[in-house]
């Protein structure tokens, strides 16, 4: 894309003959220093993420970048076409369980659908650096993006959709973003664990979760397990749980509160409630039941035993490849929100409620 500091371009930036039509050409990280004021060395060293970058050189080069449309990429701006041989999938971390079977299914399936996958991880990253890393795919010439992180900024999820055929998967839209399709797990199936305690007698349950910031998506679905409870006159707790936590303490507080069901807004977070329960000599399921949520190997395994709800990554999955396979091929839409169910897993941690 063309820059109004071509045209006084000093050292003959212009290629492709007519210095006055550079419509030819990708932007250059000399086109982004001079548009935002700055050296090319603080330029790239802004792109790069490295110190010595000023607060006000850095927001020069964002907004220099973004007015460009620049990939700080060789390889993407040798590329002159889209194409259709290739899918984006930019994951929030993936070293979870979760993120790892989504992708395992999501390159299956876009497999089968002729498309390559080019998998970028985000780790929580500044969602400047989320901007720059979906920028890297979109100027990879991906024919289309799927965004597996509930944490990237809607303004920048609004910036790259405008550019690449863009789904959501594994959180419920954003509310900025209402073109934007998705696809997300049944709100609801934390409910079905509720329904699975309460037949068993339980009348006092303990919700955990984390902090809605870090999972909006669970904490879409922890509210309507609220709402469930609430509905039924069902006496309930919830626990924030927060890396410093004291578990012990907790389900200590917990137990002499008569609380006799604990489910928990994932599997790591069940066993570490299992060992509480059992460093503090509550026996499972006989004084306490508890499940949790994700499901996913291997600890869904019938050796642990955990009652779980199990999410249907390889649902998901194919959902999310079948979207944006739509879109890319200009296909309608018949709803631009799916949800997906999932399988409750019952076993040996939930039993009938104590007769206290």
């Amino acid at each position: 894309m063309p820059s109004s500091a071509d045209a006084d371009s000093p050292d003959g930036v212009l290629v492709d003959g007519d210095p006055q039509d550079d419509s030819r050409r990708a932007s250059t990280i000399r086109d982004v220093a001079l548009l935002a004021g700055v050296s090319k060395s603080t330029a790239s060293r802004a792109l790069l993420g490295q110190p010595g970058v000023s607060r006000k050189n850095l927001e020069k080069v964002r907004q220099a970048v973004q007015q460009l449309d620049f990939v700080p990429n060789q390889i993407a701006r040798s590329l002159s076409a889209p194409s259709t041989a290739m899918l984006g999938l930019f994951l929030r971390n993936s070293e979870y369980p979760f993120y790892g079977h989504l992708a395992k299914g999501f390159t299956g399936e876009a497999g089968t659908r002729g498309y390559e996958v080019l998998t970028v991880s985000s780790f929580d990253q500044a969602d400047e650096a989320n901007y720059r890393s979906l920028m890297v795919l979109a100027g990879l010439r991906a024919a289309g993006i799927v965004v597996a992180s509930p944490v990237v900024d809607p303004l920048t999820i609004r910036r790259i959709a405008s550019q690449v055929p863009l789904v959501l998967v594994g959180q419920m839209g954003q509310a900025s973003n209402p073109d934007v399709p998705f696809v997300a797990p049944d709100p609801d199936d934390g409910v079905v664990l509720i329904e699975h305690v309460t037949a068993l007698g339980h009348t006092s349950v303990a919700l955990t979760a984390v902090p809605p910031e870090q999972s909006p998506t669970q904490w879409v679905r922890i509210e309507r397990m609220r709402s469930h409870l609430e509905a039924r006159g069902i006496r309930h707790r919830l626990v924030i749980v927060e890396p410093d936590t004291n578990l012990m303490d907790v389900l200590s507080g917990l137990h002499q509160e008569s609380v006799t069901a604990v489910l928990c807004n994932n599997d790591f977070i069940a066993l570490d409630v299992l060992a509480a329960a059992a460093n503090l000599g509550l026996s499972v399921p006989g004084d306490l039941s508890v499940a949790g949520f994700d499901g996913l190997p291997p600890l869904d395994h019938e050796a642990l035993g955990l009652t779980t709800f199990r999410v249907p990554t390889a649902g998901l999955a194919t959902a999310a490849v079948d979207l944006v396979h739509k879109l890319i091929q200009g296909d309608e839409l018949e709803s631009r929100e799916v949800f997906v169910p999932g399988d409750l897993l019952v076993s040996r941690t939930t039993g009938p409620a104590p007769a206290h």
